[in-house]
């Protein structure tokens, strides 16, 4: 979820509606609450995000929902609840593998947009395809106010 288009919006309003009271000196004090609350409605969007996910979480069972943060933003992350363990698990195994750059790229970005590490992504996938279980999900989705 990027936040910047919501608080900016935010901004913009509060701007607006202290424009209208004509004096610069008010707008200069409205502006500088705006960037003080920027921490606030940060704050404000991750707990909103945790109660979307606890709704998404109690329509879901069986699965598992968390909030992760990417960057400042806070992500939804839906994922099998019965899972295998920790991915870092008695991780005691070595293979050596030579892939296509091309292919080295696409797994970079995928494990990048999971917030998950090359190696716990492969993990993952390769037990995803060897145990028949399904692997993690994303919801993604925009919202405007």
């Amino acid at each position: 979820m990027n936040l910047e288009p919501v608080i900016t919006t935010i901004e913009t309003h509060l701007d607006a509606q202290l424009r209208l009271v004509g004096d610069p000196a008010v707008a200069e004090a409205g502006r500088l609450v705006g960037e003080a609350l920027r921490p606030a409605l940060r704050e404000a969007a991750l707990a909103l995000a945790r109660q979307a996910t606890d709704e998404v979480a109690a329509q879901l069972p069986g699965r598992s929902v968390d909030v992760v943060l990417d960057g400042d933003d806070p992500t939804i992350r839906i994922g099998d609840a019965a899972g295998t363990g920790p991915v870092d698990a008695d991780l005691d195994a070595r293979i050596t593998l030579r892939l296509p750059t091309a292919l080295k790229e696409l797994i970079e970005g995928a494990a990048s947009s999971e917030g998950d590490s090359v190696n716990a992504w492969i993990v993952k996938s390769l037990n995803t395809n060897a145990t028949g279980t399904t692997g993690p999900s994303r919801v993604r989705g925009t919202y405007e106010l």
